[in-house]
């Protein structure tokens, strides 16, 4: 039987600071979340009491505080949902638990650390997504569509998703690999963490207190006989140059790097001392994304009760594509400045994050100031 308690907060009946028991009080901070499409909710301690905001579409927004008095009691039942201990408190905890009532059934992700008021919690709603994977639906333009599904024709190589913390790189090379998930093919993944289970695809947890890196877990899944590997990240020289090496041997590798641009993956994995002659033999595609905010589609961006008078409602990706052809690997390999990498990018018709956010912009899926602010933040 549902607990029709917790779902009076959605309709503003009631707020959190009202709420005296710790497990309706729980379901109805998680209940409220996702129906707010919230991706994290921060339960953070402060002197004048447990403050709560949900992040909505990448901004945090305050929704309620609760009493100092219901502190260590909240932290305490989070901790039993997740598996964690609850006589710990000095040092941080990472857990998880699916949580399921009503209409709201997600996977949520627990990180618990110390702070000077207390343990501060923040809880990562993984709502899974069964639709069919469609790069269109992330918001990807035709033109990048289309490069990056020839890209995924060859089944060798390497494609690289860039972009900072935030951005939608998990998304979309979750959207990738079920693009490539055709039952014909053994697809395995190295995730830190696993964000959502795939079906069909042999997934790997990142554990590196038991030896499992992302550069020792390559080494083995390659005696694993795959065709294509996802790799969460890379984060470091090794990671990297095993990487390449496995992208030399005909098997398709999919990973994330932190890079401001697509063209700025080249010259960060040739900081990271990877010889120009193999970045440009192994990568074939880049893609750079951002996540901006979409117009309210009610209110066309006035505000009202659906957006929570914000104007916005939901994201989609700002991106770009470089896809890496004959002449591009010439340049790379004799070392030109990035200037004219930049030149000759454009000129193969790459259109930059920018130029995407702001044809966006002019056709009212979002906002200039929008695609400037996520820019530029």
């Amino acid at each position: 039987m549902e607990n029709t308690n917790s779902y009076e907060i959605i309709g503003n009946e009631r707020v959190l600071h009202d709420i005296q028991s710790i497990v309706e009080l729980v379901d109805s901070l998680i209940i409220s979340g996702y129906h707010r499409n919230a991706s994290d909710i921060h339960i953070d301690p402060s002197p004048e009491g447990v403050v709560v905001r949900f992040r909505v579409d990448g901004v945090l927004s305050y929704a309620d505080t609760i009493s100092t008095d219901m502190h260590e009691e909240l932290i305490a039942r989070i901790k039993i949902l997740s598996g964690l201990r609850t006589d710990i408190h000095f040092v941080p905890q990472d857990g998880r638990f699916n949580f399921s009532q009503g209409v709201c059934n997600c996977d949520i992700r627990i990180s618990i650390i110390p702070t000077h008021h207390g343990e501060n919690a923040v809880l990562r709603l993984l709502i899974g997504n069964s639709d069919e994977p469609i790069l269109s639906g992330l918001g990807f333009s035709e033109s990048d569509e289309n490069r990056i599904l020839r890209s995924l024709e060859h089944h060798q190589g390497m494609i690289l998703v860039t972009g900072p913390t935030g951005s939608g790189k998990t998304s979309t090379l979750y959207t990738l690999i079920k693009l490539l998930s055709t039952g014909k093919t053994s697809i395995i993944t190295l995730e830190d963490p696993i964000e959502y289970a795939l079906p069909g695809i042999r997934q790997i947890q990142i554990r590196e207190k038991h030896g499992i890196t992302f550069a020792n877990g390559l080494r083995s899944i390659i005696r694993q006989d795959p065709d294509i590997i996802m790799v969460g990240e890379i984060r470091d020289t090794e990671t990297a140059q095993i990487a390449i090496n496995i992208s030399l041997t005909g098997h398709l590798l999919l990973s994330t790097l932190h890079t401001n641009s697509a063209l700025g993956a080249i010259p960060r994995l040739i900081d990271m001392g990877i010889d120009p002659y193999l970045v440009a033999s192994t990568i074939s595609l880049v893609i750079a994304q951002r996540l901006v905010r979409k117009v309210c589609g009610q209110c066309r961006g006035v505000g009202c009760g659906a957006c929570g008078n914000l104007g916005y409602k939901s994201r989609t990706v700002i991106g770009e594509t470089l896809t890496i052809d004959d002449e591009l690997r010439k340049y790379i390999m004799s070392r030109v400045s990035f200037s004219e990498l930049s030149r000759y990018a454009r000129v193969s018709g790459m259109l930059t994050m920018y130029e995407d956010g702001m044809e966006k912009a002019g056709k009212g899926i979002t906002t200039r100031e929008e695609v400037l602010r996520v820019l530029h933040e």
